[in-house]
């Protein structure tokens, strides 16, 4: 019996163009095995509205086709349900994606979801409000803030934010188990990276049971070469300036005026964060 599966295209995300994606969808999808629909997003919030439709429906495979916003709304929409999510990276980021060696060409990327292969993995909660990969406060978030504004994305326009925030951006007073101290960041995230090859914790493992807290402290300005290069590396763990801590359940209190979830950025409401993990939570189809 064939899987129906449902493609949702951000025609707006990220810097590539969309034009060809739909045919290339029915070019390189296996009609053996599934029956497929498409559709195209049209506002803020329109992946969440199709894929409840979808689940009432009893589709098999909901796949997102953009970057990680459109992983989110789906995602988040998918947690708790037997509908499994496949994701089709077309974003500027594609952290997610990235974290599970999904290729960002689109042939490759339909081929994985031929194969089939899935595993559950865990998603994240702050406050209540779900997340798949990541959310924190600080320097960040304020980047993912100002990128929202952007006409341009990828990773120049990323670089250029970075060392940007860099010089304007003091830092953050975070208080953790009853200990204050001031850093430059804390993201508590379930996978590696936030997008770009940016890896925000690269021993993250997406379905442990656990989420990671990375305590970011500012480096002095003729270490920021090096910083950057540890986080693209794959090395940040190793870095002095950075503490990183499993947990499954942890508050932070801020002063942050800058959140970011999943790579959107948004100004801060919240003096106290609390972060929990939901095991198990989400069906991914990845290599």
């Amino acid at each position: 019996m064939k899987q129906e599966i449902w493609f949702i295209i951000n025609p707006t995300s990220g810097i590539s163009n969309k034009q060809h994606i739909e045919n290339k969808i029915r070019s390189y999808l296996d009609f053996s095995k599934y029956t497929c629909s498409i559709f195209h997003t049209e506002y803020a919030g329109h992946a969440c509205e199709l894929t409840k439709q979808g689940i009432l429906q009893n589709v098999d495979i909901i796949c997102a086709v953009g970057g990680d916003g459109t992983v989110h709304e789906i995602g988040v929409s998918l947690i708790h349900s037997d509908v499994k999510l496949a994701i089709i990276p077309c974003g500027s980021g594609n952290g997610f994606a990235r974290h599970f060696s999904i290729s960002e060409r689109i042939k490759k990327s339909i081929e994985i979801i031929n194969r089939g292969n899935y595993s559950k993995v865990d998603t994240g909660l702050v406050n209540d409000i779900p997340f798949i990969q990541n959310a924190g406060v600080g320097y960040e978030a304020k980047i993912a803030y100002d990128m929202v504004s952007e006409k341009f994305r990828g990773l120049v326009k990323y670089l250029f934010l970075i060392v940007k925030s860099y010089f304007v951006y003091r830092g953050i007073q975070i208080e953790v188990n009853n200990k204050a101290n001031r850093y430059f960041m804390a993201t508590v995230t379930n996978t590696k990276e936030f997008g770009n090859g940016f890896q925000i914790s690269p021993t993250s493992i997406a379905n442990d049971g656990k989420l990671e807290l990375v305590l970011v402290k500012k480096p002095p300005v003729y270490d920021l070469p090096w910083m950057t290069f540890r986080f693209l590396s794959g090395t940040l763990n190793h870095s002095k300036y950075v503490d990183v801590m499993q947990v499954e359940e942890i508050t932070l209190s801020t002063d942050s005026d800058y959140f970011q979830m999943d790579g959107e950025g948004f100004l801060n409401k919240f003096e106290k964060l609390h972060f929990q993990i939901l095991p198990n939570s989400i069906f991914v189809i990845h290599p």
